[in-house]
């Protein structure tokens, strides 16, 4: 192989991004190339007779949207060397880029304004030193703390080692500054900075009332059940009503189930400080959600089995009756859909499109059929709201470690069929038994700390103007909860035929009882 051998010193000029300013960006948020600063190290290669191989300028870019940002010097993250060792390193790809093109003889100089603003980890000194000596590399400094001259004499290597060590004690010492001052904080329950958290100023502890409002309507949400399934509910549906509401995100950015799960998950909502990962303190004033209510939607968001999309619909619905109404010539249970590719939005059976009724029309006739029953007979509603025990009677830690118990139980009976302590039919029976007892837990605990969209309805005189105030996701709930939709085949060209649609009430003992 014939090595590339370089006549003159050509040098690298490196630059690193370490205070972000606005002067250091440019229109589209990204870091400026530094001219001023470049053109100085420009001059000093002149003055030394140095010819410039390439600038290196050194920021940190974020990967989400692209902008630059400071790049630290001490910082360090987990990286995979070349012989596949895991080590902590300080993450500069520009600065191994100077290394690499100086390993290889492309380069044998290095320019940089300062010794500091170059190598602040003992760990990156070692490693250019070991270059350094290797390829006679030559390197100086706009404020002369770097300089090798030929590899480097040993009082130079001595001072740069000396300087870097004071430099990397420093930063460590302003880190645990800094680190404690944000412990004192969040223990005090303050906001150590960044974007404000949603719900809250950016002084962490003032709630913004609209957006207290989505945490506690979404929290309410995700802990009920649909009464049909038993399963819950879906967060794609209340991410979907918030794209459509008045209340943003505070990025801006669109929302999605994602943000709204991270949103909901977060302890300050419950009044919790956390730093480290570790509740450290408290909120002052009333949090956003009991304590309970927080626990709940912990549990079933961490939940590995959640079913995350709602019963029988694999988009998030827009209509009342998608993936609730059920088809009338299958007998399994099929929902219908809605197809909203023709200029009327129609229902039609999942499996074929057999059947076929105009969407506004038929959820229309389920509405007012719903609300003349539930203005006309109050104690139709009460009926199915939880008559429990409250919070204040419920010992809601008692039935969380029993549930926690009966899914370690269950996860036990799999392995207990697989060794043969148990046979087939044993094993259908206590998962039926340990379901059930665990749907019971859950119902009492979500009865216990959300209050139901039904009670909405008790003791209103209007009640369409109260339904028409609830969001979708609750209409859906009561729907599903107080009836049962089918829609039966009806003769081809014929208008809306409410005779063809069969509603059923549900009550607490599923007394089928026909519509009039």
């Amino acid at each position: 192989m014939t090595r590339t051998v370089i006549s003159t010193t050509q040098c690298i000029i490196y630059l690193r991004l370490s205070d972000l300013k606005a002067d250091d960006l440019d229109e589209h948020g990204n870091g400026k190339t530094f001219n001023s600063r470049e053109q100085k190290l420009r001059k000093l290669a002149e003055r030394l007779g140095w010819g410039v191989f390439k600038v290196i300028i050194e920021n940190d870019v974020n990967r989400k949207n692209g902008k630059a940002r400071n790049a630290s010097a001490f910082k360090r993250r987990k990286i995979t060397l070349s012989d596949n060792t895991t080590v902590l390193r300080v993450i500069r790809p520009g600065f191994r880029e100077a290394l690499d093109d100086l390993n290889a003889g492309r380069a044998n100089g290095l320019l940089t304004e300062d010794l500091d603003r170059t190598m602040r980890d003992p760990r990156d000194l070692e490693d250019f030193i070991d270059i350094a000596e290797e390829k006679r590399v030559n390197a100086r400094s706009l404020s002369g703390s770097l300089t090798f001259t030929d590899g480097g004499t040993d009082a130079e290597i001595t001072l740069a080692r000396n300087m870097v060590s004071f430099a990397n004690a420093a930063s460590r010492a302003t880190s645990r500054r800094v680190s404690q001052a944000r412990e004192r904080q969040a223990k005090e329950g303050q906001w150590h900075g960044g974007r404000r958290a949603f719900g809250f100023e950016p002084d962490g502890v003032t709630q913004i009332p609209a957006e207290v409002q989505v945490i506690r309507h979404c929290a309410k949400r995700v802990v009920q059940f649909n009464q049909k399934t038993r399963k819950l509910w879906s967060l794609r549906a209340l991410a979907a009503e918030l794209k459509n509401g008045d209340v943003p995100t505070v990025s801006g950015a669109a929302w999605s189930a994602e943000l709204l799960r991270s949103i909901l998950l977060r302890p300050r909502n419950a009044g919790i400080s956390i730093y480290k990962g570790e509740a450290v303190g408290t909120l002052p004033g009333r949090p956003i959600l009991a304590k309970t209510t927080h626990d709940a939607v912990l549990r079933v968001l961490t939940d590995p089995a959640r079913n995350t999309l709602e019963p029988g619909v694999g988009a998030t619905p827009k209509w009342l009756g998608a993936g609730l109404y059920l088809c009338g010539i299958h007998c399994d249970g099929t929902a219908c859909q809605v197809n909203s590719g023709s200029r009327a939005p129609r229902y039609i059976c999942k499996v074929e499109a057999h059947l076929s009724r105009n969407a506004a029309a038929l959820d229309a006739y389920v509405q007012a059929t719903l609300l003349n029953r539930v203005g006309t007979d109050p104690r139709f509603v009460q009926s199915f709201i939880y008559q429990g025990p409250q919070d204040d009677e419920l010992d809601t830690e008692a039935l969380l470690v029993e549930a926690d118990s009966i899914r370690v139980n269950l996860d036990g009976l799999a392995q207990d069929r697989t060794f043969g302590l148990i046979d087939r039919s044993q094993l259908h029976s206590a998962t039926r038994a340990g379901q059930a007892r665990l749907t019971e837990i859950d119902r009492a605990l979500a009865a216990c700390v959300v209050e139901s969209p039904l009670t909405s309805l008790l003791g209103v005189e209007d009640v369409a103007t109260v339904w028409e105030a609830q969001p979708l996701s609750s209409r859906r709930f009561i729907l599903d909860t107080l009836m049962e939709v089918t829609v039966n085949p009806t003769r081809r060209g014929a208008g809306f035929d409410p005779k063809a649609v069969s509603v059923r009430f549900r009550d607490v003992g599923e007394m089928e009882l026909a519509a009039a």
